[in-house]
């Protein structure tokens, strides 16, 4: 049986390890790190912030700075893991996503084979990347890159979670919002409005959503324009002009105004980086 130490990285460096059969880590103090691990294969137990989660295949567990966490595995157990540096990690474009699915979901996900291999794909490449890194530190915006994949596959798998399991249990208000946001986001951006529909006060709709999912009314809309900003910046040809009208937007300017305030990006930079 291994006892894994404490990964010693720089607060702005990045480490790829994997790690096969029996493992025990314990992490008696408050992590400094952010930590991805995709287990391949085996069982046994992970305990973040005293919450115990069972280990399976194709699961991906993932902590933040400021927990502690303890895990002992069997002897089948085969897993890849990403170490990065807090100071690292705040500078990804990706922040945001992964901030989100802390507050608002248990850190495991467990993905279908499709979107483990992709994840996999990600986190083997990383690999090679830290060579190249090495060689030439330009390299290091493609790892930016490659986590920024690797929170969007997880943001999309913790969305299809909220639809399919989490809300069942919520608040009836909560569920409506939901909805109402997916249908209107693009258009209407004040809380009030939906309120009014959901015949309720915009402090009330406030509170539940505090109460059920962690966050804010207004957080919870904004995040679905970001994710929807994000996607149309990575993903289509669409001018930035043309983002900011098609989300609702008066100009280019308002709309870069707020996705920098929320990324630390401009819709420029995040789009070539």
């Amino acid at each position: 049986m291994n006892t894994r130490p404490t990964p010693r990285l720089e607060p702005d460096g990045i480490i790829y390890n994997t790690f096969n059969g029996k493992d025990v880590f314990n992490k008696s103090i408050k992590c400094t790190y952010f930590l991805v691990v995709l287990f391949l294969d085996g069982s046994g137990v992970h305990s973040i912030d005293g919450v115990e989660y069972p280990i399976q295949k194709n699961q991906l567990h993932f902590l933040f700075p400021g927990q502690h966490h303890y895990w002992e595995t069997d002897g089948q157990t085969k897993a890849l893991q990403i170490v990065v540096g807090s100071e690292l990690f705040m500078e990804f474009s990706s922040i945001n996503e992964f901030l989100f699915i802390k507050n608002n979901f248990r850190p495991i996900l467990r993905f279908n084979n499709d979107k483990f291999q992709a994840v996999y794909n990600e986190m083997t490449a990383i690999k090679s990347d830290l060579e190249l890194v090495k060689v030439d530190n330009n390299w290091r915006q493609i790892l930016q890159m490659r986590m920024n994949i690797i929170s969007s596959i997880m943001k999309r798998e913790a969305e299809h979670h909220i639809e399919n399991a989490t809300l069942n249990d919520l608040n009836a208000i909560i569920k409506k919002y939901w909805h109402l946001i997916d249908n209107h986001y693009k258009v209407e951006k004040e809380i009030n409005w939906y309120a009014d529909r959901l015949y309720i006060s915009a402090n009330y709709l406030n509170i539940l959503c505090k109460r059920n999912l962690n966050t804010t009314a207004s957080d919870l809309l904004l995040q679905r324009v970001m994710q929807e900003a994000k996607q149309h910046l990575r993903f289509s040809s669409m001018s930035i002009k043309e983002i900011s009208f098609d989300l609702g937007f008066g100009s280019a300017a308002s709309f870069s105004t707020f996705f920098k305030k929320r990324s630390g990006f401009s819709p420029s930079q995040y789009r070539s980086g």
